[in-house]
């Protein structure tokens, strides 16, 4: 009996030494393939992890500059103006980090205008890390990207949002986020009433557009809208067949679907009657 309760006792420690054996290998397995999926990307970054985003592209008046700078939650534009970030150009952005390595090759002896990397055109910083982008491969479509000391091949969706406006990066709400309106102070001519202070709280523009310094005039009737400890000042534009509203302060102009005039500028005796 005590043979055999040793023989069963030396087996059980060959199977527990085998599951552990068994277990390891399974961990660092996993933990192989987590860093064949790290390498395989173009950063060891994700979205959580940024703090800043910077776009650089040659023009024809020199290298332009659009920062994007994470305070908490939000995300704000601070070049070439200060202003709420839209939070979707953000994601879109952040894709790439995403993105798969198809192939990798180091640059050194590289002709890189052969490859669009020189002279550069398109750059994107995540953290500090820069990406140049550079010409699309013939065959596989993938884009050329130098990352470092690396000529890397990626299927990326971001390289039309480099050559956008600054402009196109604004919020499209016309309050700051962190902002709680107390009071919408509007030009003679038009109704107050419960809604309005909640209207243009949430009230979004449908784009953003560059302010024409020219479009402003001293006679322009304008809203104001207060917090307990804030003022900022909209000028009215238009209001005939969209609600175009200036802010200079950011350099823009928020262009609103005519479809938000009885909300945000109701009329005594309707519209029509209101000032243009």
């Amino acid at each position: 009996m005590a043979s055999l309760s040793m023989s069963r006792l030396g087996l059980n420690l060959v199977l527990l030494l085998v599951v552990l054996g068994l277990a390891g290998l399974v961990g660092w397995q996993l933990q192989e393939r987590e860093q064949q999926v790290q390498n395989a990307r173009l950063l060891p970054l994700t979205l959580a992890d940024l703090n800043s985003i910077v776009l650089e592209r040659q023009d024809e008046g020199g290298m332009s500059q659009l920062a994007l700078k994470r305070d908490g939650e939000q995300w704000f534009l601070v070049q070439p103006v200060l202003a709420e970030t839209n939070s979707i150009k953000v994601r879109q952005l952040a894709t790439v980090l995403d993105e798969k390595v198809e192939a990798s090759y180091p640059r050194a002896d590289k002709d890189l205008a052969r490859y669009g990397l020189e002279p550069r055109q398109f750059m994107v910083s995540f953290n500090g890390r820069q990406l140049v982008f550079g010409n699309t491969n013939p065959v596989s479509n993938n884009r050329y990207i130098l990352n470092g000391e690396q000529i890397q091949l990626v299927n990326e969706t971001i390289y039309n949002l480099l050559t956008e406006d600054w402009v196109n990066f604004i919020a499209l709400q016309l309050v700051p986020t962190a902002w709680r309106l107390t009071a919408v102070q509007l030009p003679a001519g038009f109704a107050d009433s419960p809604q309005l202070v909640s209207a243009w709280q949430t009230a979004q523009a449908i784009r953003v557009e560059a302010l024409d310094p020219q479009a402003i005039s001293p006679d322009l009737q304008k809203v104001v809208l207060k917090t307990a400890t804030e003022s900022k000042e909209l000028l009215i534009l238009n209001l005939k067949d969209e609600l175009v509203l200036a802010d200079p302060a950011k350099q823009v102009v928020y262009v609103l679907p005519i479809s938000q005039a009885a909300q945000l500028f109701p009329a005594k005796t309707g519209l029509e009657t209101a000032p243009n």
